[in-house]
């Protein structure tokens, strides 16, 4: 026996098979989630597991793909009775808080995996069903109303409710004595709404502020709805995006553009920039092309400043990634991710038109809204850009990506030292003259490179178009693709230096937008 046993394990190893003498025995047990039950909250994720040579790891899939590890440790004396032979079978369990409402609704596969020391390993799944409401979490109390409640209805177990508000949008639920945490929870959850689900204009935000998680970094941000009961959604959606050092209020706190999204019906979206928490004095800041790195896109000229006549103003959090004393915009998270998935998270709560979505940024931001057009997942979230006195770095002069182009409006000031347009009809780069010496693409040559991804005829000087604005001179290209009313690219400009004419100028790019 001895010796077949031998050739069976040179037959196995020859055709590639991986043997051992005897196989390792390794069990888990998934105790929750239950299979076949519903989840609409955050609840337990637990169980235990044992191997004869010890339990390396604890990983978890979601339908299939590893999500995460969970922890070790946890007292299970009933398990060290059951297997006393096994190591640390009486510290077997394992345990963690988990928010099943960060699933979207319906079936899920949860399946643990334990991997002893040796690498054996075994599975446990369970399949549940996630119910939830719009959002994944809610953190204020005051989007609940059980004043809405219409029914209750009790069977012995368990209490059904109908048309109770939640993020001002109805439910009807079932909540149901759990054994597991002696306590009542979601057992049935469905939307009241005709249709079910968040129906096509239901708002569950309303104004105020909201943040957003990111790879552990916390996002800021403030909503403004539209207080206008005369004009019903979807609403157009405007992100503004603030200057070096700005905040949320740097556009909302701005009369002309709440009263003008009101009188529209614009939902107004204002992030927080990254920065300010860093220590040093840092400012809050946009990230994009060659701002971390201090490099600028003409590769002979090197940098996007004279860095012996400009201060350096380096984030710690660049400091792996700034290759000269030029960097000036922090490195903790990427921007175009963030704001795409702002355009998300903001869509899923408010009633937004998402075929309306725009960007608007003032200086540091009016920098940053051109590389929206430059990333393929950003360009298809937003439909137009507004750049207020910010142009790209020197060099940066890449088109949109996608086929149909971005439409642009850029305004500027005359009379700007910090971002100067240069001068009409000229494409050389600028170069700041406030103290600093930061080199900067021209008006023109920006928002020629952008003509010619829409088609224009940039063979020819570009026209004067008439917007209605005193004082404001705007220059566009003719015989562009589509069919816009307006220009699909704008370059105007104000005998102003570096502000931001909200009066006029928010007015002129709701203009623009509505247009396109």
């Amino acid at each position: 026996m001895i010796a077949q046993f031998r050739l069976l394990v040179s037959v196995l190893f020859l055709f590639g098979f991986a043997v051992s003498p005897s196989a390792e025995n390794v069990r888990v047990n998934l105790e929750e989630p239950r299979d076949a039950a519903l989840y609409s909250g955050i609840s337990n994720l637990r169980g235990w597991a044992v191997a004869e040579s010890g339990i390396a790891a604890i990983e978890i899939d979601i339908d299939g793909t590893y999500a995460f590890n969970v922890p070790m440790g946890g007292a299970r004396g009933d398990v060290a009775n059951a297997y006393p032979d096994y190591p640390d079978s009486d510290l077997s369990g394992f345990s963690m808080a988990f928010n099943y409402k960060g699933l979207e609704s319906g079936k899920h596969v949860v399946t643990a995996r334990a991997i002893s020391n040796d690498g054996n390993i075994a599975t446990r799944d369970a399949t549940i069903n996630v119910a939830r409401f719009v959002s994944s979490y809610i953190s204020d109390v005051e989007q609940i109303d059980t004043g809405t409640v219409s029914q209750v209805t009790t069977d012995g177990q368990s209490i059904a409710l109908k048309d109770i508000a939640v993020e001002g949008q109805k439910w009807d639920i079932t909540l149901s004595f759990d054994t597991a945490t002696q306590g009542f929870a979601l057992t049935e959850i469905s939307s009241a709404d005709e249709g079910g689900g968040n129906t096509a204009c239901t708002s569950a935000w309303q104004s105020g502020d909201y943040t957003l998680e990111r790879d552990g970094v916390t996002r800021s941000f403030r909503v403004h709805v539209p207080d206008n009961p005369g004009i019903a959604g979807p609403y157009p959606m405007v992100i503004v995006f603030h200057g070096w050092g700005g905040d949320e209020g740097e556009f909302l706190k701005r009369a002309p553009v709440t009263t003008e999204a009101d009188a529209r019906g614009y939902v107004v979206v204002a992030p927080l920039g990254l920065g300010g928490e860093e220590p040093g004095n840092h400012f809050a800041s946009w990230s994009f092309s060659g701002s971390t790195t201090g490099l600028d896109g003409t590769p002979a000229a090197g940098e996007i400043c004279d860095d012996a006549l400009t201060q350096d103003y380096t984030y710690p959090s660049c400091s792996g990634v700034a290759q000269n004393d030029c960097s000036w915009t922090q490195c903790t998270d990427d921007d175009i991710a963030f704001a795409v998935e702002l355009v998300e998270t903001v869509s899923n709560n408010v009633c937004v038109d998402t075929d309306r979505v725009y960007a608007v940024g003032g200086s540091n931001g009016g920098m940053f809204v051109w590389d929206l057009a430059r990333h393929e997942s950003s360009g298809a979230a937003f439909s137009a850009i507004a750049a207020l006195i910010g142009m790209p770095h020197r060099g940066y002069l890449d088109p949109p990506v996608l086929p149909r182009g971005m439409p642009a409006i850029l305004i500027t000031g005359m009379n700007d030292r910090t971002s100067p347009p240069g001068d009409w009809g000229d494409t050389a780069f600028t170069t700041t003259s406030d103290g600093d010496y930061f080199y900067y693409t021209g008006a023109t040559a920006i928002t020629e490179a952008w003509a010619d991804a829409h088609r224009c005829d940039t063979t020819v000087q570009p026209d004067v178009f008439d917007v209605g604005v005193d004082d404001v001179e705007c220059r566009a290209w003719s015989y562009c693709d589509g069919a816009s009313a307006w220009p699909p690219v704008m370059d105007c400009r104000h005998e102003i230096g570096h502000r931001y004419g909200l009066s006029w100028s928010w007015p002129l790019i709701l203009d623009f937008f509505e247009q396109q």
